[in-house]
């Protein structure tokens, strides 16, 4: 098997920790939009709360 050049395990290494980046990106964003969801419907069931009262 053929050994990497210098630029090749660099762009291998870049494009590895583009993808890791995305990922964590993708999760980090999903984990707000959940957290999001919750504090609309929080804060829904306590407008439906006060205007109960």
């Amino acid at each position: 098997m053929e050994q990497m050049s210098a630029p090749e395990r660099a762009a291998a290494k870049t494009a590895a920790d583009a993808k890791a980046l995305a990922e964590k990106t993708a999760r980090d964003a999903k984990a707000l939009a959940e957290k999001t969801a919750a504090d609309a419907k929080t804060a829904a069931a306590a407008v439906a709360a006060a205007a109960r009262a």
